[in-house]
This record gives structure tokens, C-alpha cells and sequence, in this order.
């Protein structure tokens, strides 16, 4: 049996789902090591994986002001910011992953996608890996708008050089980040990387979505494996305490816009309580849960409807599988946690990823989608009645779960990534 590294951020979301590949791998008799940050141990100990701690790193880049201020100017800071921690993590994975990956003599990596020097690393040390898209895949193809965009893909010459052009703007954003990869690779003799898709396994890539969820893919490599949900099925921390005597039977609205640490969440959670007072269903709305230290965005809003529960933390699965709608900011692992229990649902997507994913439940005939601050109480009001009261919904809902569910998920993930890591040959869909 092989010795495995999980590579992955720190991020809940990540972290749950590429780390129930490495628990799928444990239970078939492989031993699995999670490289990641001490941030990383409460949710390690809960997967029942070991942690190898990465340490906190001294340097740090300053901050490009300039790019800040542009993308501040479009709307879409967030870009800025993400190609700051790429930069960060291309660092600290070229200063410390080498010496931790031999010291741990391990024989395959699978690396999360976001970690972009993931890949380099497995090439240096001469280690076969596999590529998890635990997030929406960034592959580059023409016909797919990227995932930063709410634009479902459409026919025509103009729709595909609409998508070109943010692609083109998209590698502009992160050629910094690539030179500065190119540069390590140069430094141990290996051949320079041309494009993002460069970074990602020639063995095989995973990416969490159905066929029938994500856009179709004519491009995609014979490698690339849509497998489902990676954490859906998951067992639940059974730690917490919430009121279910509090629950009447009405319909249940359950609302969640994952954490942030700061307070971008506030005014939209006021929104969708003074948006669902009226209606004659219950609410369950959770502040979050990851983020310990973001006490803005934990802060309670101050007019709680009758009908409504606030609350810190909430048991997701659990209040899923009671849920009539579910309002999100449309988080991939959210997502499909709804699907897979049947739960029809209102988008309301924030950034990174989650325009992206709204684009693909409304094309799913899943949910319905709003704007994340723009849409008013009223707004909200009328997407949820909406879902509430017309049963297609629920009726598409159940058919994409069982497109889920025969994509494989875990089981099939890690089958793949044992045939990836005994072979070391390209593992094809068929």
C-alpha cells in the first residue's frame, strides 16, 4: 500500500472535500498524510487524518495597491486578493513542501487545485499526483465562460469571444504568479509552464460536478473525471446543540452564506430575514461557523423576525435533509450538499467561484438566482415563493441527484487516484 500526501488550503470548504478522498483512501488499507497549516487540525481530526503541520512563513509580498485599486474600480477586489495568495502559497509550497514530502517518504500526491505549485513540487520530487478541483475546475476552454463570470454558456461566435476575452484577462491577472513559478522551475531544470492548465496532473484531473450540473465540455482532457460530491454523504459532527423542538412543521427556509471574516455578510442577512418575515414557513439562518476570529461577521442582526432562528452555527446536513428551499451563496460543497437532499434552493453568489455555480443551477432548473447586494427583501421574497411554490424545482432537484450519485463520488475518486499513483499513466474517462 502507498503512502499519500494530501495537499490542500486551509479552507473549510477544501478541505472537506479533498480530504474524504484521502479518508476513502485510508479505509482501502493506504496510509494518508494532510500537509497543510496548524489552521488545518480541527477539521483533520474530525476526517481522522494525520496532520503534518506546515509552518507560518515570515515573508510576505506587498500588496499591489495599483491592481487593488483597478479591480476595486470594476467591482471585483477579490481578484486582487487571490493573486496575492497565490503568489504567497507558490512560496510557501516551493520553500517548504520538498523537505517535508522526503522527510515523510511519500509515494503520490493529491493536490487541490488551487495550489498551484502543487504540481511542480510532485514533478521535482519525481512523485506521481492528481489534480481535486474541490472548487468549480479552472480549466480553460472557449465555450465554458469562466468561473468567475455569471454567464451560462451560450452558441455563437460572439459568446465564445466574450469567454476568450475573460480567459485572456483572467491569465493576465496570474502571469505574475506563473513567472514566479517558472522561475523555481528554471532553478531545478525543469521545462517552463506556458498557461494556468499547465499546472494541473497529465494523470488525472477530478473535479466535483455531474456531467449534467456543469456546462458541457467538448475541450476537456481524456483525463479530466466529473465524480460528483467528494463531502455530501459525510457523517456529522454530532457535537453541536440546536433547538429542533423549535421547528412547528411549516415549511423550512434554511439560509446560508458560508463566513467571511469580515462583515460583507451583514446587510444580506438582514435582507433575507426582513425578506421572509412574511412568508408562512420557518427560518434557520447561520452566521457560520469556520471562522472562529470573525466576530464582525458573527455579529447577530439586530431585527429577528418571529419566524425566524439565528443562529451561530448550524448542523447543515441534518437541517438540509428538513429543508423545503435553501437560500446560499452558492459554495459548491453547499450546493451539492442540497442536491443530494433534494433541496431546491435561492443563489444569492458573492464572488470567486459562486457566479459561476448560480450560473449552473439556474441552467439546471435547480433555483432560481439573485444578486448578492443588490437584490431587496422584495426580490428575495419573490425568488423564495417562487421555489416554494412551483414544483419543478423539486422535481429537477431529484433528478439531479441521481446524476450525482452515479458519477462516482469518493468511491470513484479514489480509484482513480490509486490507478493514477500505481501506473503513473493518464487514467481516461472511458
Amino acid at each position: 500500500m502507498a503512502h499519500l500526501a494530501i495537499i490542500c488550503p486551509e479552507d473549510a470548504g477544501h478541505l472537506m472535500s479533498v480530504g474524504n478522498i484521502g479518508v476513502e483512501l485510508a479505509r482501502r488499507g493506504h496510509r494518508v498524510t494532510l500537509v497543510a497549516r496548524r489552521e488545518a487540525r480541527a477539521i483533520a481530526e474530525n476526517l481522522g487524518l494525520d496532520l503534518a503541520p506546515i509552518g507560518d512563513d515570515d515573508f510576505r509580498f506587498p500588496f499591489p495597491h495599483l491592481l487593488w485599486a483597478a479591480c476595486w474600480l470594476i467591482g471585483a477586489p477579490y481578484f486582487a486578493v487571490y493573486r496575492h495568495w497565490v503568489e504567497w502559497h507558490i512560496e510557501s509550497a516551493m520553500r517548504q513542501l520538498p523537505h517535508m514530502l522526503r522527510s515523510l517518504c511519500v509515494d503520490g500526491m493529491v493536490i487541490d487545485q488551487a495550489i498551484l505549485a502543487g504540481g511542480t513540487v510532485a514533478e521535482r520530487l519525481g512523485l506521481p499526483h492528481v489534480t481535486v478541483a474541490s472548487a468549480l475546475p479552472w480549466n480553460t476552454e472557449p465555450s465554458i465562460p469562466p468561473n468567475f463570470t455569471p454567464w451560462t454558456n451560450a452558441p455563437g461566435r460572439l459568446a465564445r469571444w466574450r469567454n476568450i476575452g475573460a480567459y485572456a484577462a483572467w491569465h493576465r491577472l496570474l502571469r505574475s504568479p506563473l513567472r514566479r513559478l517558472n522561475r523555481h522551475r528554471r532553478a531545478h531544470g525543469l521545462p517552463p509552464l506556458r498557461r494556468l492548465d499547465d499546472t494541473f496532473s497529465r494523470l488525472a484531473q477530478i473535479s466535483q460536478l455531474s456531467p449534467d450540473l456543469d456546462f458541457p465540455r467538448p475541450s476537456a482532457p481524456p483525463h479530466f473525471h466529473h465524480i460528483g460530491s467528494l463531502a455530501a454523504t459525510r457523517p456529522e459532527n454530532a457535537s453541536h446543540d440546536f433547538p429542533w423542538d423549535w421547528l412547528d412543521g411549516r415549511p423550512l427556509v434554511y439560509a446560508s452564506l458560508g463566513t467571511v471574516p469580515d462583515g460583507t455578510n451583514r446587510k444580506v442577512l438582514q435582507r433575507i430575514l426582513t425578506a421572509c418575515a412574511p412568508l408562512d414557513a420557518q427560518v434557520v439562518l447561520t452566521i457560520g461557523k469556520w471562522e472562529e476570529n470573525a466576530r464582525a461577521s458573527r455579529a447577530m442582526p439586530k431585527d429577528i423576525p418571529a419566524n425566524a432562528l439565528v443562529v451561530d452555527f448550524a448542523p447543515q446536513l441534518e437541517l438540509l435533509s428538513k429543508a423545503t428551499v435553501l437560500i446560499t451563496h452558492a459554495g459548491i460543497n453547499t450546493v451539492l450538499e442540497a442536491i443530494t437532499r433534494e433541496v431546491p434552493m435561492v443563489a444569492l453568489p458573492r464572488s470567486a467561484d459562486q457566479p459561476g455555480m448560480a450560473a449552473r443551477i439556474q441552467r439546471a432548473g435547480i433555483g432560481l438566482v439573485g444578486s448578492f447586494s443588490r437584490s431587496t427583501p422584495a426580490q428575495i421574497r419573490e425568488l423564495v415563493g417562487r421555489v416554494l411554490a412551483e414544483p419543478s424545482f423539486r422535481s429537477r432537484v431529484r433528478q439531479m441527484r441521481g446524476s450525482i450519485e452515479a458519477a462516482g463520488g469518493v468511491a470513484r475518486a479514489a480509484a482513480i487516484t490509486e490507478q493514477a499513483i500505481a501506473t503513473r499513466q493518464p487514467v481516461c474517462r472511458p
